[in-house]
């Protein structure tokens, strides 16, 4: 189990209690996912490495599984008789790093890109490439994975939304409004058109 600071529920309780707490100004770049190997930085786990479980951008702040834990009391309850049950923490950002797939220690990342135009991950220390758990991405909380969602019977079509329905025009609001009405009214009014037949000519007919 773990404490959600950003549910329904904590909000709440925090304004039964008169705490009325401001979230931190979040961080622009995120180089860890859900699914990574990192080693913890500081805290009673320094040293150790885990995977990351669940990644709380609003809060910056990291889950890492097994790690950071502390023991929660769960009252008893009707039948239930109660418990002891370890839960992890929340890390901050700051007190993680990936692993680098070469020598296995914490390292610093930047972005490059490959010959293909892909946007990758790249370890400071040794130029190697440190891949994000696709698998787990299509997965992800905080997004949805584009390939991997199938359209269903009441989604929009690609095909729809691809199509142009706006022309643009230099015409006010209004300029526009009084034209598309000339348009209508003069299609309304124009009679129909009949081909008229031409005589035949007398010589034709030798």
């Amino acid at each position: 189990m773990m404490w959600r600071a950003w549910t329904r529920a904590a909000k709440r309780l925090r304004t039964l209690r008169g705490v009325k707490r401001k979230f931190p100004e979040p961080i622009k770049r995120w180089n860890i996912v859900r699914g990574d190997k990192v080693e913890v930085l500081s805290g009673k786990d320094k040293g150790k490495h885990g995977t990351i479980a669940l990644v709380v951008r609003k809060l910056n702040k990291v889950y890492v599984e097994g790690l950071n834990t502390h023991i929660r009391v769960l009252p008893p309850f009707g039948e239930f008789e109660g418990a002891r049950v370890a839960s992890e923490a929340p890390l901050h950002y700051s007190n993680v790093a990936l692993i680098d797939p070469v020598d296995n220690k914490p390292c610093r990342v930047k972005y490059m890109y490959t010959e293909e135009g892909e946007k990758v991950r790249v370890s400071r220390r040794s130029g190697k490439i440190i891949p994000k758990p696709v698998e787990l991405l299509k997965e992800r909380k905080d997004f949805k994975y584009r390939p991997g969602i199938a359209e269903g019977v009441k989604d929009t079509q690609a095909r729809e939304v691809a199509k142009r329905t706006f022309v643009p025009s230099l015409l006010t609001f209004e300029e526009d409004v009084m034209a598309r009405k000339k348009a209508e009214y003069a299609a309304e009014t124009t009679p129909p058109v009949v081909p008229v037949q031409k005589p035949r000519s007398w010589w034709k007919w030798w």
